[in-house]
This record gives structure tokens, C-alpha cells and sequence, in this order.
């Protein structure tokens, strides 16, 4: 008796991750979301939240990963996969699936927004990716990490008002500023503790501040409005990368993806917002093509 197929996607960043069930007919039997799931934050507690996230997709599905009526493949696009050891690491790890695809999440995320068509996508959430499929050929732009790259992302806009906070307790920036002293006071208007916490935060920890320069960007609030505009350049320059990098410079269709893409977007440039689509699916989906893509099943 043949078992019946069973296609998971994941998508894992480093603030959240996403899986959904389909059965062989596409149709979506069950999906959650879950904590973090990056490769640099370390691969044994990546596969940990994966199996977590997956098994509790798959219960709302009434299904379980013990089950031999069913082979459960699952392709995964997850954030990081660029460090080949943590890569590599993470597919040699032992699993319960008859088949394991992984892409990144910028792969994933371009592949679904598009329903596998060429087009690019940028990517603006805790980090910054733009990423291209035409045909054969892959463009990717930023995405490298954080600190030393992924400019205009949640994180890098966390860490601009950090700065401009320290700035502002020493006298650097006289200009007063709602946002900032939200900050402030988020720290307890105690100088060691935002000091130490910005030693040791990370892309995700830096990336919670952006919300208060959301916040203030409603209430306009000049520092914050400068820091979404300076986002918006580095996103209008990850655009202008991928179309020069382009097959006869032909500028694809782009979509937006990420949890500070909708705040960016107004303030974007018009080369870069006229080639904005609606996106047809997200990055689940798009895991989910490129392992029917990588395996043919």
C-alpha cells in the first residue's frame, strides 16, 4: 500500500517562523507560527523550534510525524543558511522526514511571491535581503548580517535610534526628541543599563526598538521620520543593485515582504515603487516549490 504525501513548509527568521501542511493537492491542512529560527542563533535550537512548530502544524491537521500511512516531506527556508558550516550542520542532522530541501528565506520568500515566475523581492523585517530568480540565474543584494550589513532593516533602525540616544545623553544631538526619550525611559533613564544591553544585543534585540520608531513616526516626530527616510534610501539603493545586476538591466516585477516593509514602502523612491506587486504567496508556500522543484515529486 503506497503512503500518501505530505508537503510541509517552514519559514524561519530570526524573529518568527511559519509552517503550513498541504496533501498532495495543495489543499492547506494546518499552519502555526513559532519562535525564531535562524542559523546563526545556533542550529541545535533552530531544529529544535522547526520540529516543535512542524509538530504542532501537523496536530491541527490531525496528523503526526509517527504516522506510516504518510511520507512527510518538508522543504525549509530558513534565515542564515549563507554560513556554510551552520548550513552544512544543519542538513546532516538527523530527521524524521522522507525528504529535507533548504533554502534561504530570501529563496523561499521570492520563489512564492511570485508562484515561481521570475521577479525579485526585498525583504525588510529584523534583517535586509533583496533577492532576484530569473531563470537559472540568482541576484541577491545585502542580507549579509548584522552589524556589518542589512542596512534599513528593523535591526539596523533599532540600532540608528540606540545611537542617536547616546548622542542625545552627551550632549552630541541637542535636538529634543519624543522618540528618544522613549527610549530612555525604556532603559529606566539609567545610562549602565543601556549600555549593557547594547553590548550584548543582538540583530532581534535591537530589531524590538524599531516599534517605538514606528510609533513616533506616526506622531511625527522628526529624528524618527530622518531615520525611516535613511531606511528608505537603503532599500531604494538594494533595488537600484538588482535591476544593474539584471539580464539586460530589465527591471522585474518586486515585491515586499517583512514587518517594516509597510511603514517603508510611502517613503520609498518612485523607480523603485513602481515595480511593486501584490505578492501571490508567502514564503511557506515558496519553501514548499522549491522542494517539489529540487525533488519532482
Amino acid at each position: 500500500m503506497s503512503r500518501e504525501n505530505i508537503f510541509i513548509g517552514v519559514d524561519g527568521g530570526a524573529t518568527k517562523s511559519k509552517v503550513i501542511i498541504e496533501n498532495s493537492q495543495g489543499q492547506l491542512l494546518g499552519q502555526t507560527r513559532g519562535g525564531p529560527v535562524a542559523l546563526r542563533l545556533g542550529v541545535t535550537n533552530s531544529w529544535k523550534v522547526v520540529l516543535a512548530t512542524i509538530r504542532m502544524a501537523l496536530a491541527e491537521a490531525g496528523l503526526s510525524l509517527d504516522d506510516k500511512r504518510y511520507d512527510f516531506h518538508v522543504g525549509m527556508g530558513l534565515s542564515g543558511c549563507e554560513i556554510t558550516p551552520k548550513y552544512n550542520e544543519f542538513i546532516a542532522t538527523e530527521h524524521p522526514f522522507a525528504n529535507l530541501v533548504l533554502v534561504s528565506d530570501s529563496y523561499a520568500a521570492c520563489l512564492g511571491a511570485h508562484d515561481g515566475a521570475d521577479g525579485a523581492s526585498i525583504i525588510i523585517g529584523t534583517g535586509t535581503v533583496g533577492y532576484q530568480i530569473q531563470g537559472d540565474k540568482i541576484i541577491q543584494v545585502s542580507g549579509w548580517g548584522f552589524p556589518h550589513d542589512d542596512q534599513g532593516s528593523g535591526a539596523w533602525l533599532g540600532l540608528k535610534a540606540i545611537e542617536l540616544t547616546f548622542k542625545w545623553l552627551d550632549g552630541r544631538l541637542q535636538e529634543t526628541s519624543p522618540l528618544l526619550e522613549m527610549i530612555w525611559e525604556r532603559f529606566g533613564k539609567d545610562t549602565s543599563e543601556i549600555v549593557t544591553w547594547s553590548n550584548s544585543a543582538n540583530s532581534t534585540r535591537f530589531a524590538e526598538i524599531t516599534p517605538l520608531v514606528l510609533q513616533q513616526i506616526e506622531n511625527k516626530d522628526p529624528i524618527a521620520i530622518r531615520l525611516i527616510q535613511s531606511s528608505a534610501k537603503e532599500i531604494d539603493a538594494v533595488g537600484a543593485a538588482i535591476v544593474r545586476r539584471t539580464d539586460e538591466q530589465k527591471a522585474l516585477p518586486c515585491t515586499l515582504f517583512g514587518g517594516v516593509s509597510h511603514f517603508i514602502e510611502p517613503w520609498l523612491g518612485e523607480e523603485l515603487k513602481k515595480r511593486i506587486v501584490s505578492r501571490k504567496h508567502d514564503a511557506t508556500v515558496g519553501a514548499i516549490l522549491a522542494l517539489k522543484k529540487r525533488i519532482k515529486i
